[in-house]
């Protein structure tokens, strides 16, 4: 009987050890509702055309499966951008840089549905989709205001 209990205390030890690699998990898209910080780097946008749509009041960028459509936009301060879901898929526009541009998060952008932001400040707002890209590739994107 004690070589049985031992053997399955040995059995045991050796599934715990197996199953323990002493790395954190990595949670899997759709596993957790909450959308991660956004790092400060983004996708590197020296080579890319940006479409010039200075002037217009409002713009629209469709998130389709999977890209962006336009995906690099030059617009006038003020502009309203409106991101709408034309894809199967869920989506969702993240800014880079956490806080630059209100983000449209996966539950509230679903497909056939849209949502807008105004840009009133210049700059560069890379953006992306974290459901079917990085911060720096795959589904992503960048809006160039200008004053």
């Amino acid at each position: 009987m004690r070589t049985r209990a031992l053997a399955l205390i040995a059995v045991l030890l050796f599934v715990l050890a197996a199953c323990g690699s002493g790395e954190e998990a990595t949670p899997t898209v759709g596993a957790d509702e909450a959308t991660p910080s956004a790092p400060a780097d983004g996708p590197d946008l020296s080579d890319k055309e940006f479409d010039d749509l200075t002037g217009e009041s409002t713009v629209e960028v469709q998130a389709r499966d999977n890209n962006f459509v336009p995906p690099y936009i030059e617009i006038s301060a003020g502009t309203e951008v409106d991101f709408s879901n034309r894809g199967r898929n869920q989506h969702n526009v993240l800014p880079v840089e956490d806080g630059a541009f209100k983000a449209l998060e996966t539950e509230d952008f679903q497909p056939g549905t849209s949502d807008a932001v105004t840009f009133s400040e210049p700059g560069v707002y890379p953006y992306y989709c974290s459901l079917h890209g990085t911060t720096t590739k795959g589904m992503v994107g960048a809006i160039r205001v200008l004053e």
